[in-house]
């Protein structure tokens, strides 16, 4: 399988007030998204030294997720796990969310964000029903026709903790691109939110700048 040579265009980009607007057009308030990341902060913060190395990561993600979907669920949002990949979905069907972390360029203007770790198959599938992927996953879906037809537009709660600003960036971006090695790296939107800057007394969290999210998918054997 080879990827396609194509110039794809710069995402729309929303910051400050662009932001909130386009936030309150797709229904999220950005205290939940706040809130979700502010919970994954608190938990990846547990992880000490006697913790595995992938703990951190794997407490932020879990936390992240945990309190996005508890909050969305008051105004109205579903939560489902296609394949182990965690989701919540607006009232009308039209959108979800996936909390992912993304790489260094994660909530940076202007920035050319991915993900941090490559993405499994039901990401894959998500990214391709956005309708940008630019080469051929079909073989991947062969056996999931249902999923391909939906018209469900999957965003990524990319979060990302800098190390070199001891700060957590975060943004709310629409996929179109994942190459075949499963990293995201293209979008037709960007929603940046404002970054959570931390003092000099606060230590850096374990899991940054560390490869420790995971998407895990459950195949038919």
């Amino acid at each position: 399988m080879s990827e396609s040579v194509v110039q794809r265009a710069a995402p729309i980009t929303y910051t400050g007030p662009d932001a909130e607007r386009r936030l309150a057009e797709l229904g999220i308030h950005p205290d939940r998204l706040r809130a979700a990341l502010d919970a994954g902060d608190i938990a990846a913060r547990q992880a000490d030294e006697f913790h595995p190395v992938m703990a951190a990561g794997t407490f932020r993600w879990h936390a992240t997720v945990g309190e996005l979907r508890r909050g969305l669920a008051e105004d109205g949002w579903t939560s489902s796990d296609p394949r182990n990949s965690p989701r919540v979905t607006d009232l009308t069907g039209t959108n979800a969310l996936v909390p992912v972390r993304g790489d260094a360029d994660t909530g940076v203007i202007p920035g050319d964000p991915r993900t941090a770790r490559p993405r499994g198959t039901a990401t894959a599938r998500s990214v391709q029903i956005n309708g940008q992927l630019e080469f051929d996953f079909t073989p991947w879906l062969a056996d999931q026709a249902g999923e391909r037809d939906t018209t469900v537009k999957t965003w990524f709660l990319l979060y990302h903790y800098s190390t070199e600003s001891n700060e957590l960036r975060a943004e709310l971006s629409l996929p179109t691109h994942i190459r075949e090695k499963g990293i995201v790296d293209g979008w037709s939107e960007r929603i940046v939110l404002p970054a959570h800057a931390f003092g000099p007394d606060v230590a850096v969290p374990r899991d940054a700048g560390g490869d420790t999210d995971v998407e895990f998918d459950i195949e038919a054997v």
